[in-house]
């Protein structure tokens, strides 16, 4: 197998035995990938290195471990000092890590998806203020990635997102396939905002917490595979204040 160079953003990693790494995430060449990497040295700083969204630039070997491609050599693309070092951008790394891997199954090459996860990547590194929002922002923008950006009407007042139909109801005859009120008007400014605005937003805990999993459900049904993120509960802990 010939050697290849790409760019790789790592989602989850695996340790294996003593001096191997498995690297789990989506590269702008073939989608979603794995791969093992031989760690040598300091295996902690590696590890550290390759922490959930970060996006490193990877040469593979010619020889394979097992069925998986063995990487040469990988150099990181961006360094992401506020991701890494931030308690709040790390957790909302983590969580938006998972739902990418629970979520993208496709080996193919997606170059519109993998641009829009890079950017996303480098608008949580760059915001100053307002990032404990960001993953609220990602979970709107991610649907319509996914093919399944909801339809936001001019105006939406007294009225309900509905799951099914991806569109806005004055009704309220399925409530398991709605979101409620407060959910339904933060969708609606989510879907407008751009990420240097939402430091003005004021949303209570509890709201977010809804709001996330409401959009996990229109994601499960949409896609037809329930997701559900563990780490949902880490997100919760660190932005309980």
């Amino acid at each position: 197998m010939s050697p290849e160079s790409f760019r790789f953003i790592v989602l989850h990693t695996i340790r294996h035995k003593e001096s191997g790494i498995i690297i789990q995430g989506y590269g702008n060449m073939q989608g979603r990938g794995a791969f093992f990497l031989k760690a040598s040295g300091n295996k902690r700083h590696t590890l550290s290195v390759l922490h959930p969204l970060s996006i490193i630039d990877i040469e593979t070997s010619s020889r394979n471990f097992g069925e998986l491609k063995s990487i040469k050599e990988f150099n990181t693309a961006y360094n992401l000092k506020s991701i890494r070092s931030n308690i709040g951008k790390s957790a909302i790394a983590i969580f938006l890590s998972e739902l990418t891997l629970r979520t993208i199954k496709e080996f193919e090459q997606n170059k519109r998806l993998f641009s829009f996860l890079e950017h996303s990547i480098l608008d949580l590194e760059s915001i100053c203020k307002g990032s404990s929002n960001f993953h609220l922002y990602f979970l709107v923008k991610f649907t319509g990635i996914l093919g399944y950006l909801p339809e936001i009407p001019v105006h939406t007042k007294g009225m309900l997102f509905d799951i099914p139909s991806a569109g806005y109801t004055l009704g309220n005859n399925m409530p398991n396939l709605n979101f409620d009120k407060e959910e339904s008007e933060l969708l609606a400014t989510l879907y407008r905002i751009s990420p240097e605005n939402l430091e003005g937003l004021k949303i209570k805990k509890e709201l977010k917490t809804q709001f996330i999993k409401s959009m996990l459900r229109y994601i499960s049904y949409h896609t037809g595979s329930e997701i559900h993120c563990e780490s949902l509960g880490v997100l919760q802990e660190v932005f309980a204040n």
